[in-house]
């Protein structure tokens, strides 16, 4: 694996694809931190499963060719057959399995219809299951049923260059609603949360009014949450009812690959045009953070103004647990 700087390899559950990309008996490659992880499910059934790249025999690329037998991955090199827990099954060729050599493996989850592989540059195990994005951002304020998101409403961004800690700083970031979203005026902070894995902040936000064009009754609601360091979760309660996980994985020392999923409510009698448009119009927000992020400098003590210095750092202080242990620096102000 390529080395990379501390803030590109943290730990934590990080996006690499979405459930609907790989079906049963099906082959897909991610690249992240560094490295390919080849994913692939059971022929029949649907336990899906993360092994490095190479296989042990002669070092060609599973994922190029690969094909699924049963609960295995096979090498199409020589057949080879490879469980899911990284041992050699079966030569096709020889009366046993080589039971010297294993392929390492990488902890995979599913949540909400998307792929998370569990990373640590330590080797740990997982710390924490990822929520659900309903259940963690209801607010009380009901809505209706949701539009899948998959495949309309989901875009991955490659080789962009930043940060996941870059990315997550956009929580506890109120002015920048206003000067790269276009805002009328600054969202306010309601308040904010912190467990050992989660950071959320709630915002109010000035209403646009409804769709219809009629007055809303009270403020949009913005609740946002950083699930580790390289997941966010959002849900926007108001004129528009969407949620969305946005997520920043590295690819390797310099590049991250970026990952859009939005739903947005199914409105009684909305048109299939309307309700493309409506999930366009979601979708472009994101992007606009891209322009700043891409040609951005972390800075390790930045100018904050006494309004925004208490947010900036207790995130800083969250994000911080999540880079190698080793690399951590003593604490400065922010």
């Amino acid at each position: 694996m390529e080395t990379a700087p501390p803030w590109m390899r943290p730990r934590g559950w990080f996006q690499v694809g979405w459930s609907g990309e790989v079906g049963s008996g099906e082959v897909f490659t991610v690249r992240c931190f560094g490295t390919d992880v080849v994913l692939y499910r059971d022929a029949d059934g649907p336990a899906l499963h993360a092994l490095d790249r190479r296989c042990q025999h002669l070092g060609a690329h599973l994922g190029v060719g690969g094909t699924v037998s049963g609960d295995c991955i096979v090498c199409p090199f020589h057949g080879w057959t490879w469980g899911p827990d990284g041992r050699n099954r079966e030569i096709p060729y020889a009366e046993q399995p080589n039971r010297s050599r294993r392929i390492p493996t990488w902890q995979v989850c599913e949540r909400n219809g998307i792929i998370y592989i569990w990373h640590d540059p330590e080797g740990g195990p997982p710390q924490w299951e990822m929520p659900d994005l309903f259940e963690s951002l209801h607010d009380g304020d009901p809505t209706g049923p949701f539009h899948d998101a998959y495949p309309a409403g989901v875009v991955r961004y490659e080789g962009l260059t930043v940060q996941p800690r870059i990315t997550a700083e956009n929580i506890v970031d109120p002015p920048h609603f206003m000067y790269v979203h276009g805002t009328k005026r600054m969202p306010t902070v309601v308040d904010h949360e912190i467990t050992d894995h989660t950071f959320r902040t709630r915002l109010h936000a000035p209403s646009r009014g409804k769709g219809d064009g009629s007055v809303a009754a009270k403020p949009d609601m913005v609740t946002l949450m950083s699930v580790g360091v390289g997941v966010q979760y959002t849900r926007f309660a108001g004129r528009d009812n969407t949620h969305g996980i946005y997520s920043c994985t590295p690819a390797d020392d310099r590049h991250s690959t970026l990952f859009q999923t939005i739903w947005i409510e199914q409105l009684d009698g909305e048109q299939p045009d309307a309700t493309a448009a409506r999930l366009r119009a979601v979708a472009s927000v994101y992007p606009e953070d891209h322009r700043i992020w891409a040609n951005q400098e972390f800075l390790d003590v930045p100018g904050l103004t006494a309004g925004e210095a208490p947010l900036f750092r207790e995130l800083r202080r969250f994000c911080r647990q999540f880079e190698p242990r080793a690399a951590q620096p003593a604490e400065t102000p922010a």
